[in-house]
C-alpha cells in the first residue's frame, strides 16, 4: 500500500490527466479549426493529437496499476512520467504544427488539454524523484542521511 500522501498526490495527477483527456476529446471532435474538422485539413496534426489522446490512456492505466499495486515493478513509475512526458511533447506537436495563427475554441481546448498535460507530467517527476522514496533514507554517517533514490536500478 502506498503512503498517503504519495496516493493524494497519484490521485490528483488521475485527475488532471483525466481533464486533460476529456478537453482533447471534445477539441478533436468539434468543428472549431476555422470552421473545419481536424480531420478534413491536414492529418499530421489528427495524427499527432491521437496518438497523444492514447498515451495518455495508457498513464490512466498504468497510475491505476500503480495505485492498486496489482502489478509492483520498479520501473513502472519510470515509466509512466516517459510515457506522459512524451504525450504532452506530441500535443504540444498536434497543435502547433498546423495551426499557429487559428485562435478558435478548438485550438483552444487543445491548449488547454496540453497545459493539464504537462502540469500532471510536472507532478509525476516530483512524485517520481521526491515523494515516491522519501520515506526511505540511506545513513551515510551517524549524523547525515542521504535520500535512496533507486529508479533505475
Amino acid at each position: 500500500m502506498r503512503p498517503a500522501n504519495e496516493r493524494m498526490i497519484l490521485i490528483f495527477i488521475l485527475i488532471i490527466i483525466s481533464v486533460g483527456i476529456l478537453l482533447s476529446l471534445i477539441g478533436l471532435a468539434t468543428p472549431g479549426w476555422n470552421g473545419h474538422s481536424i480531420f478534413s485539413l491536414t492529418k499530421l496534426p489528427a495524427i499527432l493529437a491521437i496518438t497523444s489522446v492514447l498515451l495518455l490512456i495508457v498513464c490512466i492505466v498504468i497510475i491505476g496499476i500503480i495505485l492498486s499495486g496489482s502489478i509492483i515493478h520498479q520501473r513502472l513509475p519510470f515509466i509512466f512520467v516517459s510515457i506522459l512526458v512524451v504525450s504532452s511533447l506530441i500535443m504540444l506537436g498536434a497543435f502547433s504544427s498546423f495551426f499557429y495563427s487559428i485562435t478558435n475554441y478548438s485550438y483552444s481546448l487543445m491548449v488547454a488539454a496540453f497545459t493539464f498535460t504537462y502540469l500532471s507530467s510536472i507532478i509525476a517527476t516530483y512524485w517520481l524523484f521526491g515523494a515516491r522514496d522519501s520515506h526511505r533514507m540511506t545513513v551515510i554517517s551517524g549524523k547525515h542521511s542521504q535520500p535512496k533514490l533507486d529508479v533505475l536500478t
